[in-house]
């Protein structure tokens, strides 16, 4: 493993050690009626995709770094169709719930979008040089 994919872990790892201990405590002092059960699977859920998307990106434009829109633009259209789709079929299979899937999926959503982002800004600047 290279050290900006070693890097990228890492912090991930950290990311997510913070974003789940956010996510104990407001399961533990919220009210049951807005916290989402699925939220700590949405947590793992995210991690992963990050990681996937990021490894993609990465190993697409690290033989071309021509390639990077190409792959960006594919793996956002992927991600978008995918998680549109888990929305849809969570809203409609859990009505009473959906709201709270919702909210926590779009919060965790823009969290990990940024993070990627800003990890591939760094890639890039590095690969420009």
């Amino acid at each position: 493993m290279n050290s900006e994919l070693r890097v990228f872990l890492n912090q991930l790892l950290i990311l997510t050690g913070i974003i789940g201990a956010i996510i104990i405590g407001f399961m533990l002092l919220a009210p049951s009626k807005i916290v989402s059960p699925t939220l700590p699977f949405l947590l793992v859920f995210h991690v992963a995709a990050t990681l996937v998307s990021f490894m993609y990106i990465h190993k697409k434009t690290e033989k071309a770094p021509n390639k990077f829109i190409q792959a960006y633009l594919a793996n956002t259209t992927i991600k978008l169709i995918l998680y549109m789709a888990i929305l849809f079929m969570y809203a409609l299979n859990y009505l009473n719930d959906a709201v709270n899937f919702i909210i926590s999926f779009f919060v965790l959503y823009v969290v990990y979008t940024i993070f990627e982002v800003l990890h591939l800004v760094k890639a890039g600047k590095k690969t420009g040089k």
